[in-house]
């Protein structure tokens, strides 16, 4: 179902995703129809479609008035039966902390367009939420998976977590209220990151599902799944997200990515030639997919996406942004708005 060199992730996220929206009465039959497939196809939970189609069910939904806050209440609204092979991985694990392992290493396999990154910090562990085109700069998506993550951690445990700690790049959607209902703490927002903090006691936590054959079992399968992902074998990919998790602390050199994979300089040239790309032009097209999902938020200035994006000054920006889209970030706005 996916094209090559587009992100995928297994039907089960977008059966999941689908289910949620439309119990909100936000899309139906005719949002998938649109895409060339039918409900009960998503139903091969193993199946890999394109990311994309999850953020066509989202603009649908807001196109239909969805309330700001709807990505904190879909991931609050995970159902046992569109769990997938990596969800059912996860739930045979013995602890918390295994179970946030084995989502940080098989999260391809679930979606290429996020990854995780674990941060210890003393009596704390903090989870990084990285995203990637077509989700990068997609904050109702963002919100939807903090939000689904604490809903998959409360149903593992059985206990009901209240993390220490939650941070968002964005500003607010919704009101403060609604994000310490569903978090249990105030929301930081304006972050250098998407986190998650939980006690590092809270990773001890038992799994009551934990099946040591099961488990043995599915990491084969999952496995085996990760290996067949083209983007385990294409440096292009690899080279986009480098870029992708760059834009926070502004890396964004040729140097610096080919040090964070452990190649040169020449090395890296080369084979995304061989790939038919280029580095700036990945560079490019990361910032002009963060620059459109953030442009497309409310409250968005342009000043402060220059300064997101990597931009020594908003001059260069402006200039970039005519160059691939042929107006200024704010006529594009304006027009987008109208």
């Amino acid at each position: 179902m996916s094209l090559p060199n587009s992100p995928s992730a297994t039907a089960s996220q977008l059966l999941d995703l689908y289910l949620s929206l439309q119990g909100f009465g936000l899309v139906g039959p005719a949002d998938l129809q649109v895409l060339g497939i039918e409900l009960e196809q998503l139903r091969n939970l193993e199946m890999r479609v394109p990311v994309r189609w999850a953020v066509h069910l989202w603009e649908r939904a807001a196109s239909r008035g969805a309330p700001p806050e709807i990505g904190l209440l879909v991931g609050q609204r995970r159902g046992l039966h569109t769990r997938g092979p990596v969800a059912h991985l996860a739930a045979q694990s013995a602890t918390l902390g295994e179970a946030v392992e084995l989502f940080r290493r098989y999260i391809p396999v679930m979606s290429e367009g996020e990854s995780l990154r674990v941060e210890a910090l003393g009596t704390r562990i903090r989870v990084h939420f990285l995203f990637h085109a077509p989700l990068l700069g997609h904050a109702v998506a963002c919100e939807h998976s903090l939000s689904s993550a604490l809903c998959w951690a409360r149903q593992l445990t059985a206990v009901r977590l209240v993390p220490q700690a939650v941070g968002f790049r964005h500003a607010p959607l919704a009101a403060p209220a609604i994000y310490r209902q569903v978090f249990g703490v105030a929301a930081r927002f304006g972050e250098d990151a998407d986190y998650l903090e939980l006690l590092a006691s809270d990773l001890q936590l038992p799994v009551p599902s934990a099946n040591d054959y099961l488990k043995g079992l599915m990491q084969q399968r999952v496995s085996a799944m990760q290996a067949q992902l083209p983007a385990q074998h294409s440096l292009r990919a690899r080279v986009l997200q480098q870029i992708e998790h760059g834009l926070p602390s502004g890396e964004l050199s040729v140097a610096g990515v080919a040090r964070r994979l452990g190649i040169s300089r020449q090395t890296l040239h080369r084979h995304l030639r061989a790939e038919q790309c280029s580095f700036s032009g990945l560079l490019a097209e990361v910032r002009r997919n963060y620059a459109l999902q953030r442009l497309a938020q409310p409250g968005c200035r342009v000043e402060q996406l220059s300064r997101e994006l990597g931009f020594a000054e908003p001059s260069a920006f402006y200039k970039a942004f005519k160059g691939w889209f042929g107006v200024s970030p704010r006529a594009y706005q304006v027009d987008r708005d109208a």
